[in-house]
């Protein structure tokens, strides 16, 4: 249902900057280059951050981690889903733990899994270990 939503917006968007290049060609063109700039700069700052975890849970490498800090960042998603840092010790086969920062959305209702001293499933970038993404179904007290 949201992509049907979000094609809606896009051919919408297209149809407004058409119909503003046909009644000016050149000051339709600053705009449509300025509202594309603005609309990809929205995009990367508010869905970038999920599309690298995305990628980095499909094609990651499985590991644990124990949970030494929690912080709030004061961001909440819908009045549910706060925002926290975690400061993680990461341990995967066959390496040195090491630790790292990271941020991610969580239920309200998965705040007290969320404490120092718990182990959860997280899975590494395969490109920079720094970048880790906590894998929601992998927690466990």
């Amino acid at each position: 249902m949201n992509k049907i939503g979000l094609i809606g917006a896009l051919l919408g968007f297209a149809a407004g900057m058409a119909a503003v290049i046909v009644v000016n060609p050149v000051t339709g063109l600053l705009i449509v280059a300025v509202s594309l700039a603005i609309t990809i700069f929205c995009f990367w700052f508010f869905f970038g951050r999920e599309l690298r975890r995305s990628r980095i849970l499909k094609s990651g490498e499985q590991a644990e981690a124990t949970i030494l800090e929690v912080r709030s960042t004061g961001v909440t998603i819908n009045e549910v889903y706060p925002q926290i840092e975690l400061l993680l010790e990461v341990r995967s086969v066959g390496r040195e733990p090491y630790r790292v920062k990271t941020r991610c959305l969580i239920d309200q209702v998965d705040i007290p899994t969320f404490q120092p001293g718990n182990t959860i499933a997280v899975t590494i970038d395969r490109k920079d270990r720094k970048k880790v993404a906590v894998a929601m179904s992998g927690v466990r007290s």
